[in-house]
């Protein structure tokens, strides 16, 4: 049975998150420096009610979303029905794509892993701007500016989003408070998990803009132990020349061990 969710809680959570204590962590700076790269990392405790952040002002600073989008296109298209559920397959053309991953049939769970942008971009043309639009305005996501085109303005296009909302927007899907069906939030926490672990489960999910005046670098997502969120993390970074995309991973493994979000003897799957 799925649970509901009442207006209330969701206005309570977002009340908390407005109201909770925020503490700099400049000590954070060494892994991005590390990296010779530029960024912001989010942290927020719930048990705690605070959050951890470095780099402030760079973290309230919206940026294309670039894939991160896919969680919620993907929640709009199963409530509108572009997605019917978790198994409905969706054909690649046959023609060459950028990556071996995505010339081959796509489902929910695949399509959100290997990051397949021909999918969802599909997803959303099913969608329509008009559905897309009324959603972005309900979930409150980012500047909800659809300009560029219905499959692109996620990518290139006007839509940007910040740090501080990407961590506000996954502690409501985690529990369950977006104003929408439960099954829907199910089925997109369900495709985010990336590592399960005896000690703790990590869902997350990247994000690369590309050739845009901004380029950025994204991971985002959160951490359960024994079932229980206990923290919500974004990222972002500005790529450099000599940028590589999977040093992402390094840098927010390094600072969640250092929080004691993640155990120190965690490594990726």
């Amino acid at each position: 049975m799925e649970r509901f969710v009442s207006p209330l809680l969701v206005l309570l959570t977002s009340l908390s998150a407005s109201a909770s204590d925020t503490l700099s962590r400049s000590d954070w700076q060494k892994h991005f420096d590390a990296k010779g790269v530029r960024g912001t990392f989010v942290l927020f405790e719930p048990a705690k009610d605070r959050y951890l952040i470095l780099n402030e002002s760079r973290a309230r600073q919206r940026f294309l979303p670039a894939s991160t989008f896919k969680i919620p296109n993907a929640l709009i298209g199963l409530e509108v029905g572009s997605i019917t559920d978790e198994n409905e397959v969706f054909r690649w053309d046959g023609k060459p794509k950028p990556y071996a991953t995505w010339e081959r049939d796509q489902t929910l769970e695949t399509g959100m892993r290997d990051s397949v942008v021909w999918m969802f971009q599909e997803i959303a043309r099913r969608t329509g701007k008009e559905r897309m639009k009324e959603w972005l305005d309900r979930l409150d996501y980012g500047n909800k500016d659809m300009t560029g085109g219905i499959d692109l303005f996620w990518l290139q296009g006007g839509l940007r989003v910040s740090a501080m909302e990407q961590v506000d927007f996954l502690r409501k899907l985690s529990e369950g408070a977006l104003p929408m069906t439960q099954r829907s939030q199910r089925l997109v926490r369900n495709v985010l998990v990336r590592e399960k672990k005896p000690a703790y489960t990590l869902y997350g999910k990247t994000g690369t803009s590309g050739a845009v005046k901004n380029p950025v670098c994204w991971w985002v997502g959160w951490i359960e132990r024994k079932g229980k969120p206990t923290a919500y993390f974004a990222m972002n970074l500005t790529p450099g020349p000599k940028t590589v995309y999977e040093d992402r991973f390094g840098i927010a493994r390094a600072i969640l061990i250092e929080a004691g979000a993640l155990p120190s003897e965690s490594r990726p799957s």
